[in-house]
């Protein structure tokens, strides 16, 4: 009997594992690469990171922890500035960052993965926070970050009698003023001093700033710092109970590196700015790029070249987010024509229409009923940034003249997978 229970147990741990093992997702081989300065400069002793997601849509905000893969062993920069990350789960959702998150002294400028510049989602952490899907078994080399040190004020405490504050939990308030006058802003909250008395408060533009220090009641505020572009102020003295250390005799400020001039790196900045760069929406996956274009007709031999298509918009939340991204100051052709034949819209890849920005209601009536005026000069629409409506640049309107720009779609970008033949992208 008790040689029957072992054959059981033994059974049954066995399905456990056969389960276990099968389930399982395949593992990617490496994610490596470099990671730069602006100058070109190795950076070296920065901690790359990749939390992976299963399947290749990112979960929403409120399940990021729930169903993550074990992280894969993040990896520091050696003094070429190279990295290599093994053993990432996959098909998984990764996410770039700089490690630790929110708290790195640097910031992402731009990223490069496959030969395709990734454009930075300005809603997410621009130290980080690059969102895209990894194919099953994918080796992904040649990863190209570019980074900068992040605007920072760096600070130190004191007590009354001029001693350090020393590991004290204080209330941290910085005011902002913007160097034009046009914006301000404010933030607070708690923060350990280390065992000097240290604070480091990361800022994210050029302006005027103000911080503001209390403990047990007392508070201290700094006097007005100008920030420039790219600049770090080190050395700022706060006193509790007296007057703040003047600026003057402790104020340090570090400028951004002189720029080294690379024709080669010039050129391929050129090149990313004159072909655009691939904006990954983390909410459906997609990858959108804006390209100047002569006409509609240009864009979409463009989009075929790229294994892409004119933008297809297919709810609200999908058009607000591209016009954060791309901007709002242009206007963009966009995958639709107004009008058809048999009285039904659709998009240039096929999709059948599910949302609109029409100006009107009255005139998105009289464009779902119109035909296009020939099929050598079509209805074509375009996407007003300003307004975020939509109008049909019929033959003759000066809209058509003052439309330079479209947007690329491509659906489900994953890196790793097979490139098509003549994505002009591609090196």
């Amino acid at each position: 009997m008790k040689h029957l229970y072992t054959t059981h147990f033994l059974i049954f741990v066995g399905s456990i594992v056969l389960l276990f093992a099968t389930s399982l997702p395949s593992v990617a081989a490496s994610f490596s690469g470099r990671v730069i300065d602006e100058a070109g400069q190795p950076v070296e002793g920065l901690i790359i990171a990749l939390p992976s997601f299963p399947g290749n849509t990112p979960p929403h905000r409120h399940e990021r922890f729930q169903g993550m893969f074990p992280p894969a062993q993040p990896s520091e920069t050696d003094a070429t500035g190279a990295f290599s990350i093994i053993n990432i789960a996959t098909p998984s959702v990764s996410r770039l960052t700089l490690f630790p998150e929110r708290n790195s002294d640097y910031e992402v400028r731009s990223v490069e993965i496959e030969g395709f510049p990734v454009y930075l989602d300005k809603r997410q952490q621009h130290f980080g926070g690059v969102n895209f899907a990894i194919e099953t078994d994918a080796d992904i080399e040649n990863v190209e970050i570019t980074v900068r040190l992040r605007m920072r004020i760096r600070g130190r405490v004191l007590s009354a009698d001029g001693t350090p504050l020393r590991n004290a939990r204080v209330q941290l308030g910085v005011k902002r003023r913007n160097v034009d006058g046009r914006g301000r802003g404010n933030s607070s909250g708690s923060t350990n001093l280390d065992e000097d008395g240290n604070f480091v408060e990361y800022v994210d533009e050029a302006a005027y700033y103000t911080v503001t220090v209390t403990y047990r009641g007392q508070t201290v505020e700094s006097e007005e710092i100008l920030l420039e572009e790219g600049q770090r102020l080190d050395g700022l003295v706060l006193k509790l109970g007296g007057e703040p250390e003047p600026l003057k005799t402790e104020r340090v400020v570090v400028a951004p590196p002189p720029r080294v001039h690379d024709p080669a790196r010039f050129e391929a900045a050129r090149k990313r700015e004159r072909e655009g760069m691939w904006a990954i929406n983390p909410d459906n996956r997609h990858a959108y790029k804006v390209i100047r274009c002569e006409t509609r007709e240009a864009a979409q031999a463009q989009a075929a070249a790229q294994d892409a298509h004119l933008l297809v918009i297919n709810d609200k939340a999908e058009q607000e987010w591209l016009l954060e991204v791309f901007g709002q100051r242009e206007n963009y052709w966009i995958g639709l024509i107004s009008g058809s034949e048999e009285g039904k819209q659709q998009w240039d890849n096929g999709e059948p229409v599910t949302y609109t920005s029409w100006m009107s209601p009255q005139e998105a009536a009289k464009i779902a009923k119109s035909a296009p005026d020939s099929d050598v000069h079509p209805n074509y629409i375009v996407l007003i940034g300003m307004s975020g409506k939509w109008q049909v640049a019929r033959p003759g309107n000066p809209l058509i003249r003052m439309t330079e720009r479209a947007i690329l779609e491509r659906e489900n970008f994953i890196i790793g997978a097979p490139a098509p033949e003549g994505d002009v992208e591609k090196p």
